[in-house]
């Protein structure tokens, strides 16, 4: 364990949450890089962190607020979860829990959260697994079984405990851990000769290291094609307004704006667009179709055909709000949505 802290004090990256021990940094950073690649983590981590300070500014903010600064970074769960999170904390004086048994009881904040801000913040011997502690430790010990597995998990989750208990310094090695499969045990080639721990690693040993880790195959990605409905009208004065809603509940990326949307049939040829259009309003169209745009979520691949349509404020079964582009633009839009609106922008 500390030839891995060692060489992670000399090739540490000077990440900005790295720059101190406040539990909140380090919960906003480690909330946002779950599933997030670091370099996209960093612009939304000083935006954030701007407009919130401190845990009690976010736990006093409005949600249209925090998703609008969260908007394009995707799993919207997590920034609700932070804002009630802080919330949580807040009535309980401010002060994070030193626990794991009470840290957990935090909105949003499971085993691999505690662990990090526990150990990382207090320099606790608080274990923690990840995406990247995974692989580590499925080449590390050549790991067979899947690594999503509950018998994979559970000897990870063991293995964690025990080395972070051994560390001189749980902070240090647990970051260490993370930066490890971040920068060295890659996906698909690792590179093995700078690796501290590279001399006891099985899968170096055995030249497994392409073969693991295992994973369970994927979910097939399904395709989707939408209609996006662009409608816009004209103030007195010239300005032009759009048509936006917000997503409710059950809709994809509850809670942010949106262009109303249409479904279209994957066998029904594109062509056909305008006329499901002309169906669901009972009426003519004038209809200018702009760009498509293709998004990718969780196991979706969705195509979105966007159409430009004049209309009137009075919309039959809408909800929303007629606005121009730039308030629009300061809305919590979806990624999708932001696409769409680069492609109004330049039409």
């Amino acid at each position: 364990m500390r030839d891995l802290s060692l060489w992670f004090k000399k090739i540490a990256r000077p990440l900005p949450w790295r720059q101190n021990h406040d539990p909140y940094r380090i919960w906003i950073s480690e909330v946002m890089l779950q599933q997030t690649q670091v370099e996209t983590v960093l612009g939304y981590y000083e935006r954030f962190l701007k407009k919130f300070p401190t845990l009690e500014s976010l736990a006093e903010s409005k949600e249209q607020e925090v998703l609008t600064l969260w908007s394009g970074l995707g799993y919207y769960r997590r920034a609700k979860n932070l804002r009630l999170g802080a919330q949580h904390l807040k009535k309980r004086g401010g002060e994070f829990p030193r626990t794991r048994e009470e840290i957990l009881k935090v909105p949003g904040i499971g085993p691999y959260t505690a662990g990090a801000v526990l150990s990382i913040a207090f320099d606790l011997p608080e274990p923690l697994v990840d995406g990247n502690v995974n692989r580590v430790f499925a080449r590390y010990f050549g790991i067979k079984d899947p690594i999503q597995s509950s018998k994979a998990q559970k000897f990870f989750w063991a293995q964690a405990a025990e080395w972070v208990q051994q560390a001189e310094s749980p902070r240090i090695h647990n970051q260490a851990l993370m930066e490890l499969g971040s920068l060295i045990c890659k996906k698909g080639v690792p590179l093995c000769h700078p690796c501290p721990l590279s001399k006891s690693c099985v899968a170096f040993k055995k030249d497994l290291q392409l073969k693991l880790p295992i994973s369970i195959p994927r979910k097939e990605t399904q395709e989707l094609h939408w209609i996006g409905v662009l409608f816009h009208t004209k103030k007195k004065n010239g300005d032009t307004l759009y048509f936006v809603k917000q997503n409710i509940e059950t809709d994809w990326w509850a809670g942010l704006w949106d262009f109303p949307m249409i479904t279209k049939p994957l066998k029904l040829k594109w062509e056909k667009a305008p006329e499901l259009l002309e169906q669901k309003w009972g009426r003519k169209l004038k209809q200018i179709p702009i760009n498509h745009v293709q998004h990718s979520v969780t196991h979706h691949k969705i195509q979105v055909a966007p159409f430009l349509i004049e209309s009137s404020k009075n919309l039959l079964g809408l909800s929303g709000r007629w606005l121009p582009l730039k308030e629009i633009e300061e809305l919590p839009l979806s990624a999708l949505a932001k696409k769409i609106f680069r492609q109004l922008a330049i039409c």
